[in-house]
C-alpha cells in the first residue's frame, strides 16, 4: 500500500480513483439555500466550540469511572468481558472488550482499538474477534444505544434531533464522552499500552471516532468508513442525506439547530485531530454523501488518506476493512 504526498491511496487497484467527477455535488440552488439559511444565525465559532468541548470534558473527568468488569464465558479463542462504567451526567454505559490470548514470548502492553456502532445503535463495525490480530478491542455502546439503552434512554424518538435548542444536553455531547470514558477504562488496565490507542468505526461510528480523535489526544490513529455526522450544515440540504432526512422528519431544521450541530461536527473539530486518519467515501452513498466526508479530509492537518469507491453505496467494504487494520498496524506499531 503506497501513500502519495496528497494523502490518496494509490495501489494499482485504486489508482485513478480521484475525487473529481466521482462526487455527487450539490446543485447551485441547494448551495445557495444552505448559505441563506446559515446567515440567519452565524455558525458557532472555533472559540465557542473549543470552550464548550473543554468544559464538557472537565465535567466528565469529575465523574468517578466505577468500572464493573464481568468475564463472559463463551467458547472463543480469545477473552471476552462485559464492561459497565459511568460517563457524563452519571449515566452508565455498556461496552464489550475482546483481549487476545497470548501464550508465546514476553508480554508487552497491547495496542487497543475503541469503536462505536452505526446509527441503528446495535451493529458494530469492528468485531471483537479481531482482537486476535494482536489488539485489545473495546466496543462501546453510547448512551441509549445497544445494551446501554437498558441502563438509560433518551425521552424522544431520535438521537440526532434530541435537545437541539442548545449544545448543552445535545445527544452527541454525551455520546462522544461515552467513548472517551471507554478510553479511560482501557488505560486503567495494566495490559494496555497507553501510547498505542486507535479508533475505528463505520457510519455513525466513523463520525464518532473522528470527533473523539479530535477531542482526545490519547488517540494515535483513526480509521473511519463512510462517516456520518460530517459537514452537517451541507448535509442538511442534500436530498437523501441522513442528516437532512432526520431534521426534516422531526421538523427541526433551522438556523438554530444547525448552529447546535456545529459543536459536534467532525468538520469543525478536524483541525484538532493530529493523529493519522484514514477515510473512505462511496460515490453512490446518498446517506453519508462523499462531499461531506471530503470536507473533513480537507481540514485534517496531519497524515491523512482517503479512498473513494465510485460505485459503493452506504454499506460495508471488505477491501477498506483490510486497509483499516493495515493502517493501525502501521501507526500503532503492532
Amino acid at each position: 500500500m503506497k501513500l502519495t504526498g496528497q494523502g490518496f491511496l494509490t495501489s494499482p487497484k485504486l489508482r485513478g480513483l480521484l475525487f473529481g467527477g466521482m462526487l455527487c455535488l450539490l446543485t447551485v440552488s441547494q448551495r445557495f439555500l444552505s448559505q441563506q439559511e446559515a446567515q440567519k444565525d452565524p455558525p458557532a465559532s472555533r472559540a465557542e466550540i473549543e470552550s464548550f468541548s473543554r468544559t464538557t470534558l472537565q465535567k466528565a473527568a469529575q465523574e468517578p469511572l466505577e468500572a464493573e468488569v464481568e468475564p463472559v464465558t463463551e467458547p472463543l479463542p480469545h477473552r471476552k468481558f462485559r464492561v459497565t462504567y459511568r460517563s457524563l451526567g452519571g449515566i452508565r454505559i455498556r461496552a464489550y472488550l475482546g483481549v487476545p490470548i497470548r501464550g508465546e514470548g514476553p508480554e508487552r502492553g497491547l495496542p487497543c482499538i475503541v469503536t462505536a456502532p452505526g446509527y441503528g445503535g446495535s451493529q458494530q463495525g469492528v468485531m471483537l474477534d479481531d482482537c486476535q490480530r494482536g489488539f485489545a478491542v473495546l466496543q462501546v455502546y453510547p448512551r441509549s444505544q445497544g445494551e446501554s439503552a437498558d441502563l438509560w434512554k433518551i425521552d424522544g424518538p431520535d438521537k440526532l434531533t434530541w435537545h437541539l435548542d442548545t449544545p448543552e444536553g445535545c445527544y452527541y455531547q454525551g455520546a462522544y464522552v461515552d467513548v472517551i470514558r471507554g478510553i479511560d477504562y482501557l488505560l486503567s488496565r495494566t495490559d494496555i499500552d497507553a501510547s498505542r490507542v486507535g479508533a475505528m468505526g463505520t457510519s455513525q461510528g466513523g463520525g464518532i471516532v473522528l470527533a473523539v480523535g479530535a477531542l482526545d489526544s490519547r488517540v494515535k490513529a483513526v480509521a473511519a468508513h463512510l462517516s456520518f455526522l460530517c459537514d452537517m450544515r451541507r448535509a442538511a440540504f442534500i436530498p437523501g442525506a441522513l442528516v437532512k432526512t432526520l431534521l426534516d422528519r422531526y421538523k427541526v431544521r433551522s438556523a438554530r439547530t444547525l448552529r447546535t450541530l456545529d459543536y459536534f461536527d467532525p468538520a469543525n473539530l478536524a483541525d484538532r485531530l493530529r493523529a493519522p486518519v484514514l477515510l473512505s467515501a462511496g460515490g453512490q452513498d446518498a446517506v453519508c454523501p462523499p462531499e461531506t466526508i471530503r470536507s473533513v479530509f480537507d481540514r485534517l492537518p496531519g497524515i491523512k488518506s482517503i479512498v473513494v469507491y465510485p460505485t459503493l453505496p452506504h454499506t460495508s467494504s471488505g477491501d477498506f476493512y483490510r486497509m483499516c487494520w493495515e493502517w493501525m498496524d502501521r501507526h500503532l506499531g503492532n
